[in-house]
């Protein structure tokens, strides 16, 4: 299906774990899926996916100028998007890919302060964002700009995560400090991951569509809890490439430690 690929074949043992783990959940019988259930699939899902996840980056690993789609007919450019995945050999850079979402959230956080010059550095124009008609439109811009068309399921979960994550920081009645913001974004980044994979790939008949919302629900609801308490750094006002390098850094250690949750 769509996505073998994009994890490095999800017909491995890991992810075979975390698919049996979800139709565990949602067999039938009994009242719904225990909280148990849905922490063995949520654990099995992300210990999967952390085993691809590559090296921890550096602090200079992703340049702003660096994560810029590259357009089609660009020197060495593939069209579409930036290419969070190599396209069907299996390889998937997790730091890229939250950098890349972590600039649009950052200028988000921008365009709500109204400060110019982060958007500048981001490569975004004030007078042009004010001239559309709400926030949402102008995120969809913001996220367009830096993320370029999806082309790969891998782009898809990214997308969905950055715009749900920057559409809240627009909406929030306080403004949210630079960890919130981190931790908001890395909580929708993991659960669009569980997402698009239960999507794409072998979901079984059996589970009825109120069991698989059943599942979902609590697999958010699971990975809210478990990436608050890994308490993040309490950060002040960064640069947007200081966001970006410390939100790379983060998801890191976030799917780290589910990594570190796998005892067999």
């Amino acid at each position: 299906m769509g996505t073998s690929g994009a994890y490095g074949g999800s017909g491995s043992k890991p992810w075979e774990a975390a698919h049996d783990a979800y139709g565990d959940a949602g067999a039938a019988g009994g009242p719904g899926p225990s909280d148990a259930q849905v922490q063995a699939f949520v654990n099995a899902f992300m210990q999967a996916l952390a085993k691809t996840t590559g090296p921890a980056p550096g602090s200079s690993s992703y340049p702003l100028a660096s994560l810029r789609p590259q357009r089609v007919g660009s020197a060495g450019g593939s069209g579409g998007g930036s290419g969070s995945s190599a396209g069907g050999g299996g390889a998937r850079n997790l730091g890229r890919q939250t950098a890349r979402g972590a600039a649009a959230v950052a200028g988000a956080s921008a365009l709500r302060t109204g400060d110019r010059a982060t958007l500048a550095e981001l490569g975004l124009d004030l007078n042009h964002l004010d001239s559309m008609p709400n926030a949402r439109a102008k995120c969809a811009y913001i996220v367009d700009t830096l993320l370029g068309a999806p082309s790969h399921p891998d782009e898809v979960a990214l997308r969905a995560a950055t715009l749900r994550t920057m559409v809240e920081i627009q909406r929030a009645q306080e403004p949210l400090t630079t960890s919130q913001q981190m931790e908001l974004f890395l909580q929708h980044l993991a659960y669009e991951q569980v997402l698009v994979e239960l999507t794409s790939q072998r979901r079984a008949d059996s589970i009825t569509p109120q069991r698989a919302k059943e599942i979902e629900d609590k697999a958010k609801k699971y990975l809210r809890t478990s990436v608050k308490a890994m308490k993040l750094p309490q950060t002040a006002k960064l640069t947007a490439q200081a966001f970006v390098s410390s939100a790379a850094a983060l998801a890191h250690k976030v799917f780290t430690v589910f990594r570190m949750r796998d005892t067999r």
